[in-house]
């Protein structure tokens, strides 16, 4: 919840959502478990995602969400020259790292 309120105080909701959006297109054929993210008003709601994707190998949905990161961080430095990259950085690593122990617990 944290990086979505940072970057949608920097760029704005809609627009937050829309650049979401169209980083799961433009992965979905590769990473198709991607399209289970849905945005909701609090966020990026994992539920789907974690009740399907259990059967997924761990480097599968690793590799999905660096593709899924890496993407949106050259949109965020294409729109704002690198100002919102550098709030996210330091935030980001250990969410995803958050993000695989919920959805592949040991």
């Amino acid at each position: 919840m944290e990086i979505w309120e940072t970057v949608s105080a920097l760029t704005g909701e809609a627009i937050l959502a829309l650049l979401l959006d169209l980083t799961i297109q433009t992965l979905k054929d590769k990473y198709p478990f991607l399209i289970l993210l849905k945005v909701t008003e609090e966020g990026i709601s994992w539920d789907k995602m974690r009740e399907d994707c259990r059967t997924l190998s761990p480097i599968e949905v690793h590799r999905g969400f660096q593709s899924l990161i890496n993407h949106l961080f050259h949109l965020f430095s294409a729109l704002a020259e690198g100002v919102i990259s550098r709030e996210l950085f330091p935030k980001v690593f250990p969410k995803v790292k958050e993000a695989e122990r919920i959805l592949f617990p040991k």
